[in-house]
């Protein structure tokens, strides 16, 4: 048995260097590739970046591909490799911010509705549904301001339908919780209080200025401190007039 084994202890052994000399190698293969993988998501989100801001500023049919390359600072090649059109770079910068929305949304308003055991009052529900947005705005950077300012220009018929796709579970969700708080609401009434309700969100998100001009600077359009609650305010009492004008009219 040992004359048998004895070859093959012998080739292993002589193989064992070489085993030892092949895993730096392999080392070496994986740490470049991961530095590449590192490389192309950092320039996939510059990418992203840019477009972004450029969006915000111009919509997504005012901007061009070379611009986003242009502020991006790379060759418009990369942006068909990585996103293939401009429509591709738009769903990208869409959805990479929407779905973390979304999912605060969601968290906010369920933690509500947990808090008050469904006591439900239009102050909170709309006071948990903008949360997010507001602390996504003071928290996360220019990035999120650029993003909420671009959503302001999702008009068109095509660009709307991708809104309605991301967002529309999450409006459900918030309606039906307005209902539960205004019971003889009639729903019609409840939709166009949303619908102007959205209007207030655009004007805010789309921080232009004009408020700062017209009121000789007492009001600044990144005042999210002096906003949020007044909005909160604003939108709960107009929700409550138009559903209850309704109720007083046919009584």
């Amino acid at each position: 048995m040992q004359g048998v084994n004895a070859p093959l202890t012998a080739r292993k052994e002589r193989d064992r260097p070489v085993r030892k000399a092949r895993r730096p190698f392999r080392r070496a293969l994986e740490d470049k590739s991961s530095k590449r993988t590192q490389r192309s998501l950092a320039t996939s989100e510059r990418i992203l970046d840019a477009a972004e801001e450029l969006f915000a500023r111009s919509g997504i049919y005012g901007v061009t591909m070379r611009e986003i390359a242009e502020l991006a600072n790379v060759d418009t090649a990369l942006l068909h490799y990585y996103f293939e059109s401009k429509r591709g770079v738009f769903d990208a910068v869409f959805a990479r911010r929407a779905d973390i929305l979304n999912s605060e949304r969601m968290l906010e308003l369920d933690r509500y509705e947990a808090e008050t055991g469904g006591a439900l009052s239009v102050e909170g529900i709309i006071a948990a549904y903008l949360r997010p947005m507001f602390s996504l705005n003071r928290q996360g950077g220019q990035g999120w301001r650029n993003f909420c300012a671009f959503c302001t220009h999702l008009g068109s018929t095509e660009l709307a339908e991708v809104f309605a796709e991301k967002f529309d579970p999450v409006l459900k969700r918030f309606i039906a919780m307005l209902q539960r708080a205004l019971p003889e609401a009639d729903e019609t009434d409840l939709y166009w209080s949303y619908h102007l309700f959205s209007g207030s969100l655009m004007i805010v998100n789309a921080a232009n200025g004009s408020i700062e001009s017209f009121s000789a600077g007492l009001c600044r359009p990144d005042d999210f401190e002096a906003i949020e609650p007044r909005l909160v305010r604003y939108s709960a009492e107009g929700f409550r007039k138009v559903c209850q004008a309704r109720k007083t009219a046919v009584s």
